[in-house]
């Protein structure tokens, strides 16, 4: 009996052993932000709406939609690429493919090959109804009330200092906060790979992301979580109170 207790102690301690040790906690948790996930969806790009309504969701792939605040998603378009803006024009909401610098360095949302007018649920070509594809958005970059400006800041580390500034190793990406003349990091309790931004009428903010996670110092690659998901934080308050 003592022989067999031993053994059955030896199996959970060496099951223990060999359980590995997440990369992130099994659950987020924050005082000021939310997370939600698309399983599978391995990264979320653009956003439309809002969480209390009808929230679309760009994923590296697919676009989906949720109108019960992300317990489930409905997958309403395959692009086979991420969208990188959604743009509204009166009550048609265009779907923005390419992602790139045009003059002065400003980093553009553009080429809309198909719309929606309903808020994601159903897509047309714009082919099909003679309509222009060439549709133009600031990447990443939400103007608010009180001449507040928020911006996705990508970082890059230069190959070398031969490297052309916009070469090299990809770190972390910030949310520049700019405000009478002044810019600011905001803060965020999460080291997720950051690939864009959306506020919704209420001003909260929802901010799109990756498995990968970087180091808090330096902003490097360090690990991903295992999970698939595209992962959207979204703050529980209007972003202008998480500056303060």
């Amino acid at each position: 009996m003592k022989l067999l207790k031993t053994i059955a102690v030896m199996m959970i301690l060496s099951s223990c052993a060999k359980k590995e040790v997440p990369e992130v906690p099994a659950t987020f948790n924050d005082p000021n932000w939310i997370r939600i996930e698309i399983a599978d969806g391995k990264e979320a790009h653009a956003v439309y709406g809002n969480i209390d309504d009808t929230l679309m969701v760009s994923t590296l792939t697919e676009i989906y939609q949720t109108t019960d605040k992300g317990k489930t998603w409905r997958k309403t378009k395959v692009n086979n690429q991420p969208i990188y803006g959604f743009l509204s024009v009166k009550d048609t909401v265009f779907a923005l493919q390419s992602n790139g610098l045009l003059k002065n360095n400003l980093r553009m949302a553009t080429f809309s090959q198909y719309f929606s007018l309903d808020k994601g649920f159903t897509w047309d070509w714009c082919s099909k109804y003679g309509i222009s594809e060439q549709r133009f958005q600031e990447f990443a970059t939400l103007y608010l009330e009180n001449q507040l400006k928020i911006k996705l800041k990508e970082n890059i580390e230069p190959f070398n200092k031969n490297s052309d500034p916009w070469s090299g190793y990809v770190l972390k990406s910030d949310i520049q906060i700019f405000k009478n003349g002044t810019s600011k990091i905001l803060q965020v309790p999460f080291d997720n790979q950051i690939n864009n931004l959306h506020v919704d009428k209420s001003g909260k903010l929802y901010v799109s992301a990756g498995r990968a996670i970087h180091d808090k110092k330096t902003g490097k690659y360090l690990s991903a979580e295992k999970s698939e998901a595209a992962i959207i934080y979204i703050s529980k308050k209007n972003v202008s109170q998480l500056l303060d």
